[in-house]
């Protein structure tokens, strides 16, 4: 799972996402808990507004319109560049 940091509101409608323990505490109703530790399945959606982070591995999984209000944070390195010669 990548790190994400909405920009706007978004929803996602399936799925599974990675939240912090307030996060799905507020939106348990819509959130089935799974074997890991702040990975919930989304069982109906669920709104993000903007300036939230969460960790999704399919940001498919939002509409179209919402992919637009999230950006990529930190949560995986990026393979090193090899060294020009």
């Amino acid at each position: 799972m990548r790190e994400y940091t909405t920009t706007g509101p978004i929803n996602v409608f399936c799925g599974y996402i990675g939240l912090s323990e307030s996060q799905a505490k507020a939106r348990m109703k819509k959130l089935k808990a799974t074997e890991k530790p702040g990975v919930y399945e989304v069982v109906a959606p669920v709104m993000f507004k903007a300036g939230e982070s969460l960790m999704m591995d399919n940001p498919d999984k939002i509409t179209k319109a919402s992919l637009d209000e999230v950006k990529k944070g930190d949560a995986e390195p990026e393979k090193p560049k090899k060294a020009k010669k």
